[in-house]
This record gives C-alpha cells, sequence and structure tokens, in this order.
C-alpha cells in the first residue's frame, strides 16, 4: 500500500511539472497591446465601416487586425457571420514596424437588420505574437 500512495505521489509531481500557468495566456496580450478601440461608422442609410485603432506597449513587426467578422442579427442577440475579412485578402488591415495603427472595412447591409463587427486585433514582434479579441456595439440599419 505504501507503494501505491508513493506512485500517486510521484505522477502527481511529475504531472504538475507539464501544467502551463493560466495567467500566462491572460497577461500575454498586455505584453503587446496598449490600448484600442472598435466601433462602427454610418456612412449611407445601409452602409457603414467597420474600425479599429490600436497602440502597441512598442515597436512592433506588425500590428493591426487579422481579421474582421460583420455580423447580422434581426433580433440583436444571435448572431449570423455574413463576411470575414482577413489580413491576407487585405493588406491595409496590418501595418509593419509600427506601434499604432488604424483601419476600417466598408460593408454594405439590409435595412431593419442589427450589425457589429466582431475584430481581432493582432501583433508580432520578432518570434512571439498576440491577439486581443473585440467586439464593437451593435448598430441597426
Amino acid at each position: 500500500m505504501k507503494r501505491f500512495y508513493r506512485c500517486v505521489c510521484i505522477l502527481l509531481v511529475v504531472s504538475m511539472l507539464f501544467v502551463v500557468p493560466v495567467y500566462a495566456a491572460e497577461t500575454r496580450a498586455s505584453d503587446y497591446f496598449l490600448s484600442s478601440s472598435v466601433y462602427l461608422y454610418k456612412t449611407s442609410s445601409t452602409t457603414f465601416e467597420a474600425w479599429f485603432d490600436v497602440d502597441a506597449v512598442r515597436m512592433m513587426d506588425e500590428l493591426g487586425a487579422s481579421e474582421i467578422k460583420i455580423q447580422r442579427s434581426s433580433d440583436g442577440t444571435n448572431w449570423t457571420t455574413m463576411k470575414t475579412y482577413t489580413k491576407e485578402s487585405y493588406s491595409n488591415l496590418i501595418c509593419e514596424d509600427t506601434m499604432s495603427h488604424a483601419a476600417c472595412v466598408s460593408y454594405t447591409g439590409t435595412a431593419g437588420y442589427y450589425y457589429r463587427a466582431k475584430i481581432t486585433l493582432y501583433a508580432k514582434k520578432g518570434t512571439g505574437s498576440a491577439e486581443w479579441y473585440r467586439t464593437t456595439s451593435s448598430m441597426q440599419l
């Protein structure tokens, strides 16, 4: 029985060596991002722009948004993604060698629906990178 408890203790100690602290993932974004704002700006009765403005804590190799999802809802609670803009397809979403970046994408929706944007902010420095997920307030067209 003593041997059994000893084995269990050894297994617990070994398993704890492979545990990644939860706070590491939570504080990682703060190593890259200083502040940000995201919002929608209506340009006509059915067209709007999804804007982001992001500031980094230091000069970044890449800074901006890796993805912007335009979402629509008829009731303001259940959301469906209508269009996804990515940094690979829209080069204005990412800027190189900077501490701040702002950009937008334009979308034409349908009157009577609510819209919002889910924006994934992105920063890269050397081999490390971080993402910060932000959602705009909703707006009805």
